[in-house]
């Protein structure tokens, strides 16, 4: 976060004062026809809106909402706030001065759209300047400084292989990947029962479930999916890392999401499990109506629908579930990862 020096406020309000009164000065002269009296309306207000504008723009500055650099959010409602205060002072100077409440009225009034244009495109020049800019490090840079610098990775005497050793079996992250609806989460869970009464030490990671709690301040953009993904790796990577076999049902519709799951991972613990049913078969066991629900678009971004899902190219296991039941395809799946429970010799 960039943080500035009370100049910089007072340059602004110095610059903005200066556009401010000249376009008050005009107005009142076009309004009552005097030019002597949009002098002084203008020239008595320079006095109240410098400390009035000063006020504004440090409250602003304090209230830390709408702060992003791409968002034009901030400079909107900031044009809004102080375009209150301005016209009420502009009504006030024009009444006080003219002795006429209806100049007063008509000269705020037909400033509030001139100056809501000026204020807004003052407020924009501002922020691409640096201007009073104090130095100090940036939020962002502090991250990269402690990344470098202050962060180190920790040893420990108890290693991934013995906790292996203890579990008596290999770890690793099983991916289902597939449309919603396909199975995946079912096929997961009757793998786990198998799993499990066989003493093998698993967890389970639902795309749903996770959304309630860890990613719950994520949405189903492109960006926010991935970045659920991401969260989702590092956290299997932890798991993998105490000896667990990770069995984690997402949608994850993006080859390159998959790609950047499986970088985290490693190729050795990563297993990508397409379960492969036709987006129609999808649709006849929506009993949450989410189908439904995309194509009357009241759904955005909805994988198969309004959102693309791009198959596996090349999966480590594929299964279909036309044909098969739920127990059937966790067995098939078992079948297949049997070497890779088995823990490797030294």
């Amino acid at each position: 976060m960039k943080q500035f020096s009370r100049k910089r406020h007072i340059a602004k309000t110095l610059t903005w004062r200066l556009v401010g009164t000249l376009d008050t000065m005009f107005i009142s002269w076009l309004i009552s026809g005097d030019f002597k009296i949009g002098i002084a309306i203008g020239g008595a207000e320079v006095l109240t809106k410098l400390v009035l504008y000063y006020l504004h723009e440090r409250i602003w500055y304090n209230t830390r909402i709408f702060t992003t650099r791409s968002s034009r959010t901030r400079h909107i409602l900031k044009t809004f706030t102080w375009r209150l205060v301005g016209t009420a002072d502009t009504m006030f100077m024009g009444w006080l001065i003219s002795g006429d409440p209806t100049v007063g009225l008509k000269i705020g009034a037909l400033e509030l759209i001139t100056k809501m244009i000026l204020y807004y495109l003052h407020e924009r020049m501002w922020y691409r300047t640096d201007f009073g800019l104090i130095e100090i490090i940036e939020e962002h840079d502090q991250e990269e400084v402690a990344k470098s610098q202050y962060i180190y990775k920790q040893d420990y005497e108890v290693s991934r292989r013995s906790r292996s050793e203890q579990n008596g079996h290999a770890s690793f992250m099983v991916l289902f990947t597939g449309l919603s609806g396909s199975g995946k989460s079912t096929i997961a869970n009757e793998l786990e029962k198998i799993l499990n009464q066989r003493k093998i030490k698993t967890y389970l990671l639902d795309g749903d479930n996770v959304r309630f709690g860890m990613n719950k301040d994520l949405g189903f953009s492109e960006e926010d999916r991935t970045e659920n993904l991401r969260r989702i790796a590092e956290m299997s990577k932890l798991f993998v890392d105490s000896g667990t076999v990770v069995l984690a049902a997402f949608v994850s519709p993006l080859i390159k999401d998959r790609q950047m799951i499986k970088s985290i991972l490693g190729t050795d613990d990563f297993v990508e499990v397409y379960v492969n049913t036709p987006l129609e078969e999808c649709e006849k066991r929506d009993i949450k109506g989410l189908y439904e629900k995309a194509r009357n678009g009241e759904i955005e971004n909805f994988t198969g629908i309004s959102a693309p899902y791009e198959p596996p190219v090349e999966p480590d296991i594929e299964i279909s579930t036309i044909g098969m039941n739920a127990e059937e395809c966790a067995a098939y799946i078992l079948n297949k990862l049997e070497d890779r429970l088995t823990l490797p010799h030294e």
